[in-house]
């Protein structure tokens, strides 16, 4: 009898074991399935806020969390710095210095401001090729040597905007052949594209930090023939369809820590923006962008603060031969953008006869400096001019 009660005890404590088992693992299983709800229930991402992101621009991981925890704030991208000039025309008499001097000492006057960004840009007008021919119903018609889509790279630029009214000067051939020459160079190319998918899409660099910065650029100064298409190469345009720009920017802005557009724009030889400027460029920030560079009057335009954000209507000729001072002057617009806003430093240069740029010192870099002080009068903006240099604010560090 006591052998069969100490069996009947030895089962009852083997049952009572595997009961507590069981609730052991039933609330670890609950506890489990609390926390995966609370990580992947976490508060909605606002779309007016751009997501922290590393190098290559992937988007950093969400931080975990458990029942209660606060969410923890995005990371805050570290400021970049980012060079900007204006046209750049390789053709006529830029081809022959180029041709007896090397295609480097085109840009060696300026090369060292350039570098110092994390990212450079310019806008090239007219293709680097040696296909097609001109149009003949063009007054003026530009298209480089390819040796400079390689001097371009060497001298610190990163991203060509090609979004302009010379980009199919030689026709489309010459066009795809000149992006192609730049792209294998290590150039970026925006606004202009095999097709219009391909002239809208954005250049992005990701810069020693890790924070990105994507580029973008259109074409408004229309010429029958240069707009690109589902199958034909050409350029981006933005003044018949705003709103479409103002949701490319919007898209880039979701991608990248800071977002830098370009505007082939205006009026020749003109020193004041017009309104169709002004509205897009207040558009582009609106939509997200934090620094808007204007080209194509040839002359310098002012320059605006706007929400925190910096817009230059017009650089001017940065390499172009010319016949007049006033097309020579030009600024580099070396900016650095913080989630804060923007500070620029104006650097001024002047492009010789020929067409080859060099920064500027003393009182002929004082000229240049006022000058550009006059234009953003209009603007509400005020520059301080400091030494040979040019300092305008849109915000705080």
């Amino acid at each position: 009898m006591q052998s069969r009660a100490r069996q009947l005890r030895r089962r009852h404590a083997r049952t009572r074991g595997l009961i507590a088992l069981a609730v052991v693992g039933v609330i670890a299983l609950l506890a489990g399935l609390a926390v995966a709800r609370a990580v992947s229930c976490g508060s909605p991402h606002d779309e007016s806020t751009r997501p922290g992101q590393g190098a290559g621009g992937a988007v950093s991981p969400a931080p975990s969390a458990s029942a209660g925890a606060s969410p923890q704030p995005p990371s805050v991208p570290p400021p970049v710095r980012v060079v900007s000039g204006g046209d750049v025309m390789t053709d006529r008499s830029v081809e022959v210095y180029a041709n007896a001097h090397g295609a480097d000492a085109v840009l060696a006057g300026i090369a060292g401001q350039l570098r110092k960004g994390d990212a450079a840009w310019v806008n090239l007008e007219g293709v680097v090729s040696t296909l097609g021919s001109p149009m003949a119903d063009k007054s003026y018609t530009f298209e480089g040597p390819p040796a400079m889509a390689a001097a371009l790279q060497r001298a610190g630029i990163d991203v060509v905007t090609l979004g302009n009214n010379h980009a199919v000067d030689y026709g489309r051939a010459a066009l795809k052949d000149g992006i192609k020459r730049l792209e294998k160079a290590g150039v970026q190319v925006v606004g202009a594209g095999r097709d219009v998918v391909d002239a809208r899409a954005p250049a992005i660099v990701t810069t020693k930090s890790g924070a990105t910065i994507g580029f973008l650029a259109w074409n408004d100064v229309w010429w029958p023939g240069f707009t690109a298409t589902n199958d034909q190469a050409g350029v981006a345009e933005a003044f018949r369809d705003i709103g479409h720009m103002m949701r490319d920017i919007r898209r880039l802005a979701k991608r990248v820590d800071y977002v830098v557009v370009g505007y082939h724009w205006g009026y020749e030889y003109q020193h004041y923006p017009v309104g169709q400027q002004t509205k897009e460029a207040h558009a582009a920030i609106d939509a997200g962008a934090d620094l808007v560079i204007g080209h194509h009057p040839h002359v310098l335009q002012g320059v605006e603060t706007y929400k925190r954000r910096l817009i230059a209507y017009s650089l001017g000729d940065l390499v172009f031969d010319h016949y007049s001072v006033e097309s020579g002057q030009t600024v580099l617009v070396d900016a650095v953008l913080t989630p804060h806003g923007v500070t620029a430093r104006l650097v001024p240069a002047y492009a010789s006869s020929q067409g080859i740029p060099s920064v500027q010192h003393g009182a002929a870099g004082k000229t240049i400096l006022a000058l550009v002080k006059q234009y953003s009068a209009p603007l509400d903006t005020s520059i301080a001019i400091k030494g040979d240099i040019g300092l305008v604010r849109a915000g705080r560090k």
